[in-house]
């Protein structure tokens, strides 16, 4: 294995999708936090204590996704199926446009990309995780305690009967401006989300065919990293 920097463009929109899939996950990770059931005092707070309430028994999940990411000169739609597992275990499998694969087990992420022969790795500690979305991984926190939490203006509703949600962290040091998701007015299912970067990047995340409480081996999560591939270490937080 080697470690390699790659091209500037490339390597830039990896990394990109790379913090998406992880704020992603922490996200719906979020829903399946048993919730404290705070007294909902209007439509968007009722809409959050929903959707924890919603997957609070849920230990597994796997879902259809389309992620579309936007960034000056760029704008790319991918998709294909993700498994996600109590406490901070995930998978996404892209199929479209080209094949690749995204692991979190716990400790490490990775973007191993068959057709570069390259693997994206990026650890995590307990620092890096504290007052981020990523602590939801690890099956703490709950949404309105480390969220601002208020109606979305800006993007636009993708289905009827739902309800658009801006979630704005409230740690300084995020690395992201905020998160919107849209939830089900009646059964409150996540059917979209989307994260605003600090840099005015944003992705967005449609999920369809979502499944809760199914099998899923903790095998599926664990990544080997191939020997003739390039490697690289991303340490940034």
């Amino acid at each position: 294995m080697k470690s390699c920097k790659g091209t500037r463009s490339d390597l830039n929109m990896r990394t990109g999708i790379l913090r998406a899939g992880i704020v992603a996950g922490a996200a719906l990770s979020w829903c399946l936090q048993p919730p404290s059931f705070p007294r909902a005092e209007d439509a968007i707070s009722e809409s959050i204590v929903g959707l924890q309430r919603r997957y609070a028994s849920v230990d597994t999940v796997t879902a259809d996704f389309v992620q579309t990411y936007q960034a000056p000169g760029m704008n790319q739609t991918e998709s294909g199926t993700l498994w996600m597992k109590k406490p901070g275990l995930m998978y996404w499998e892209y199929h479209v446009p080209e094949t690749k694969f995204f692991y979190a087990d716990g400790r490490r992420t990775y973007l191993y990309v068959p057709e570069d022969r390259q693997v994206m790795v990026r650890s995590y500690t307990d620092e890096d995780i504290r007052s981020t979305p990523l602590e939801f991984l690890l099956g703490k926190g709950e949404i309105l305690r480390s969220f601002s939490a208020l109606q979305e203006t800006e993007i636009r509703a993708a289905a009827g009967d739902t309800v658009m949600v801006r979630l704005v962290p409230k740690a300084p040091d995020a690395d992201y401006s905020y998160l919107v998701l849209e939830v089900d007015k009646r059964t409150f299912d996540l059917r979209r989300m989307a994260i605003r970067e600090r840099t005015g990047n944003l992705s967005e995340f449609a999920f369809t065919g979502m499944r809760t409480n199914v099998k899923i081996s903790d095998g599926r999560f664990r990544f080997k990293i191939p020997g003739d591939v390039d490697v690289i270490e991303l340490n940034e937080k």
